[in-house]
């Protein structure tokens, strides 16, 4: 499969917390023999919250004005596994299209704009992996 495009028989899914490599939900992905394509950025127009109130600790990814770009991993999901995938996914998360940095369109994970109200917005790490490092390093200090 071309890092560009999935196949026809693969849906292309942008994945930005609990589901990166190594997090505690990446087994959904790969129990479903998803493969991860690549790393890559969102464009510059999106903001990255830690919800509250979510195990294990989950992010949600809203489109805004004054927005930056947050790394994401793109994983392909076989077709016939989407579904099942998707229903797995607790509100205030859902699948919708992302936009990436290089300009391409995927799906991906989203959070409803109502779940930011008591959520921080951790923005400025980049990303969930980096945001969850800060907080370690808290603990251990």
């Amino acid at each position: 499969m071309s890092n560009m495009v999935a196949s026809a028989s693969h849906v292309r899914v942008a994945v930005v917390g609990a589901h990166l490599t190594g997090m505690p939900l990446n087994f959904q992905l790969t129990h479903r023999k998803a493969v991860r394509v690549e790393q890559t950025t969102t464009a510059a127009s999106y903001k990255l919250y830690a919800l509250a109130n979510t195990t294990p600790p989950k992010p949600g990814l809203v489109r805004t004005d004054g927005g930056s770009a947050i790394t994401v991993e793109l994983w392909d999901i076989p077709l016939a596994r989407f579904g099942e995938f998707v229903a797995e996914i607790p509100a205030p998360l859902g699948i919708g299209s992302l936009q990436l940095a290089d300009g391409r369109t995927v799906k991906g994970f989203i959070c409803e704009p109502w779940a930011i109200n008591d959520a921080t917005d951790v923005t400025h790490f980049g990303g969930w992996r980096n945001y969850l490092s800060h907080l370690a390093s808290l603990k251990n200090a």
